[in-house]
């Protein structure tokens, strides 16, 4: 990295956060980490999308949610993996549908679609949130 004579670094220089994951996915705590709680980014993925394209608060999306605030901020902060109880309500409420797989030999990963019946009711406000990203969907460099 490259500093300038006034102490500020060429944007140029510094490293994507892509190269900052790739980086951090060699050491194997943070990696075990990462897979351990992709279920949980993706839905937080979801979650902060929906919010922010509705123009929700935390609070206002609790409401709808019947959860507490504090409650939505931990499945935006996706530090723990969510209970399916908590993937319903969220579906019901987003209007979408989650696919959880679970391979033997991998993490799990969620995905999410527009539900069938909201789909066909949906209207272009409501429209649904794609583009959940997990450890599955990094580059090739970032995952090892």
């Amino acid at each position: 990295m490259v500093t300038c004579k006034d102490g500020t670094t060429k944007l140029s220089d510094l490293r994507t956060s892509e190269e900052v994951l790739a980086g951090a996915l060699r050491d194997p705590a943070f990696r075990a980490e990462w897979e351990r709680t992709a279920v949980a980014r993706a839905l937080a993925s979801q979650v902060v999308a929906y919010r922010v394209k509705h123009g929700l608060s935390q609070r206002a999306l609790a409401n709808e949610l019947h959860m507490s605030q504090p409650q939505v901020a931990r499945l935006e902060a996706a530090i723990h993996n969510p209970e399916i109880e908590t993937l319903r309500r969220v579906a019901s409420v987003l209007d979408i549908e989650f696919d959880l797989k679970i391979p033997q030999r991998q993490e799990p990963t969620l995905s999410s679609r527009p539900s069938t019946k909201a789909a066909s009711r949906r209207s272009p406000s409501r429209a649904p949130v794609t583009g959940v990203k997990d450890s599955y969907d990094l580059p090739k460099a970032a995952t090892g």
